[in-house]
């Protein structure tokens, strides 16, 4: 009964990949000799193109206006493509120096905006649209020393203001070996249209990592409680190293948060790095699961030590060596071979019926399927989308329930023991001192969760480098226990031109924190635009209330533009209490901008205060938990006592601090009954 099941669930996934991959879609037009006539395509209703096929190419050239408007002869090369190891380009070209890409998109109006979304490009590119210069990564350079590699993947807008547009990129590379040019296909649509692809590739990278990441921590906790396994481990190592795979390619999801992931000698190594980190880590992952069938596997062995070199030179050597073509393909023999070989070993052990091999079997031809698909269509054999992410998730839900499995039975087996011990009269309380001890050890790690989570939270607040600036704050945050519901965002929208965001979610500790993470997100999409800020949040109630509406996800929040080259705050409120502002040498008093709490209602509109600013004026910014906190005698600290202590005229930390201190010494030992955020700012 159970290989019929295994065989229907193997056949059932083969025939939905099979279906799936090869649905029937629209014909899109191709870029033909440089042009790509798009006057009968409507971008409402037809959706996104790819700008793939033929453009026009010129080597070893960097076109300027006066060069395009001359009649020259160009090549033409396909798009997406390496320069020199395309398999549809003719003429292969050195793997080092610099060309120009080119194509004209005949659209159906002027007067259209439209996005453009590019991925990597190797490894240094200049995009221009009807001449304008849009977007760099790197320094593109004709010879080697005026060339800086950098990677720059986004979505890039622009309207055009007449019926056609002239793409140029220009693109250099004297640092990646393994393929130069642009490798990925470029999106065009309407502003919102790749606005969305991008946010759903983002998302389900995000989904991918955060998956696999938790899988690792679970994994490893477990190898911490019961170390006999070693297959909890490698398991936990596996999903690791998968998950920062995924965060160096695709949509790279770290982008725009960490820095370091903009480097680009960082960005490529950790690409290679962790895919050379795959085979090593399958290999003794397998052997951990199946100990007997592969620990002295002579194949297995062969290739691990194998696999050693590449991951070593992925950590010691240069770019330009690690990024070779031997090493790439060195890592798809071995890994194709290694896949193979287990396929047919896997599928013996099955038929055998040793444990765990039947769905070690299934999960890896789901794999081959996906992986299948995405050759296929990469290659445009069939009309599909991108599978692999998901039959990553799926490989690692199935080994997930593999040692579940073996855990569930190694748990059954243990509390068989308890039952027989107990029958035996073995000391009762010897037994409870045991469990204690494993209780203690749980919370143990619980608290080093908690740890870690208070540490990445702490890491999501923002920093500023205020030097020079006329403007300082001075951030208090204080959750209620080692993670809270308040979060905060600070940063420069343009030169003198400072937005600060405060959100209250509703809840405590970790089920709030969550939700601050879940708006951190959706405000990161908007949180750049230039209207103002009761637009910003109307946008943010539709897109809370649109997604988050069977969850019911609310929350109090205030938005402040404080414009330094007009001296004038601008200011909006979601549902939060009134904040304080104080001018110079006078009492403070409270800032006013009423509106409905976030997510209560979709159509719900803002009210935006635009207040003068003068030079000592400071701006007081905080949550309700400054207003809410009670001492032993259920007294409330109240708004005038907080208006009081603002009004001091000692210097703003002082009074910052002091509005702290007071509140602490308030509430006394019992300590703070909801989170407290208080932003401090003075204007110079």
């Amino acid at each position: 009964m159970g290989k019929n099941r295994i065989s229907q669930w193997l056949l059932g996934s083969i025939l939905f990949f099979f279906f799936l991959g090869c649905q029937p879609g629209k014909e899109s037009p191709k870029v033909t000799q440089g042009i790509l006539d798009l006057r009968q395509w409507n971008f409402q209703t037809d959706g996104n193109i790819s700008l793939d096929g033929d453009w026009e190419f010129y080597w070893n050239e960097l076109l300027s206006d006066a060069k395009l408007k001359e009649q020259t002869s160009p090549t033409y090369i396909k798009v997406p493509a390496k320069w020199d190891k395309g398999r549809n380009v003719v003429h292969k070209y050195p793997s080092y120096g610099f060309a120009s890409y080119k194509a004209k998109v005949l659209l159906p109006e002027a007067n259209t905006q439209l996005s453009l979304k590019v991925s990597s490009i190797s490894s240094s590119y200049t995009l221009f649209v009807n001449g304008k210069e849009i977007a760099r990564a790197g320094n593109v350079g004709k010879e080697g020393s005026e060339y800086s590699p950098g990677y720059k993947p986004g979505v890039f807008s622009f309207i055009s203001d007449k019926p056609e547009l002239e793409i140029l990129f220009h693109v250099s590379n004297y640092k990646y070996s393994n393929g130069s040019g642009i490798w990925n296909p470029i999106q065009l649509g309407s502003t919102s249209d790749i606005q969305q692809l991008s946010l759903r590739a983002t998302m389900l990278d995000s989904i991918t990592f955060g998956t696999l990441f938790v899988m690792s921590l679970y994994h490893f906790t477990f190898y911490l409680m019961r170390r006999r396994d070693s297959s909890a481990i490698f398991f936990a190592g596996l999903c690791l190293c998968i998950a920062l795979r995924v965060s160096f390619y695709g949509e790279r999801i770290f982008y725009n948060v960490f820095s370091l992931f903009q480097n680009y000698e960082f960005s490529v190594r950790g690409e290679i790095l962790f895919l050379f980190l795959l085979l090593p880590g399958t290999i003794l992952y397998v052997q951990s699961v199946f100990k007997e069938q592969f620990r002295k596997d002579k194949v297995f062995n062969i290739i691990l030590y194998l696999s050693i070199p590449l991951v070593l030179s992925a950590v010691i050597l240069p770019t330009k060596f690690y990024t070779m073509s031997f090493f790439i393909n060195s890592l798809e023999i071995m890994m194709l071979g290694i896949l193979t070989y287990l396929f047919f070993r896997l599928a013996f052990m099955s038929a055998k019926g040793i444990e765990g091999a039947r769905i070690c079997f299934f999960s890896l031809v789901v794999n081959l399927i996906t992986v299948a698909n995405d050759v296929l269509y990469l290659n445009k054999f069939i009309d599909s989308f991108y599978m692999v992410p998901y039959g990553v998730l799926a490989l690692v839900l199935s080994q997930c329930v593999l040692l579940a499995s073996r855990f569930s039975k190694g748990f059954v087996l243990a509390e068989d023991l308890g039952e027989e011990l107990k029958k035996l009269n073995i000391n009762l309380e010897q037994i409870v001192v045991e469990r204690t001890e494993n209780l203690n050890e749980s919370l143990k790690l619980l608290k080093g969760d908690l740890s870690l989570a208070k540490k990445l939270q702490q890491k999501t607040l923002p920093t500023l480098n205020l030097n020079g600036k006329n403007v300082s704050i001075h951030p208090y945050y204080l959750p209620m226990s080692e993670i809270g519901g308040d979060y905060y965002d600070i940063f420069e929208l343009e030169p003198g031109y400072f937005r600060l965001f405060l959100v209250d979610a509703t809840g405590h500790g970790v089920q709030a924190a969550l939700l601050t993470m879940t708006i951190k997100a959706e405000f990161e999409s908007i949180k750049f635009s230039k209207d103002q800020p009761s637009h910003i949040l109307e946008l943010l109630n539709a897109a809370c209330c649109q997604k988050y509406k069977s969850i019911n996800i609310i929350f109090s929040a205030v938005l402040a533009d404080i414009d330094l080259n007009n001296n004038v705050l601008y200011y909006s409120s979601a549902g939060h209490p009134p904040q304080v502002l104080k001018q110079k040498q006078e009492g403070a008093d409270y800032l006013y901008s009423r509106g409905p709490i976030i997510g209560l209602k979709k159509e719900a509109t803002y009210k935006n205060v635009t207040v003068p600013l003068l030079p000592g004026n400071r701006i007081f910014f905080f949550s309700d938990g400054i207003f809410e906190e009670f001492d032993q005698e259920k007294r409330e600290f109240g708004e005038n006592r907080v208006l009081s202590i603002l009004s001091r005229n000692t210097g703003i930390q002082e009074v910052a601090e002091d509005l702290i201190s007071e509140l602490q010494i308030f509430v006394g030992p019992r300590g703070f009954q909801d989170d407290v955020t208080l932003l401090a700012v003075e204007v110079h």
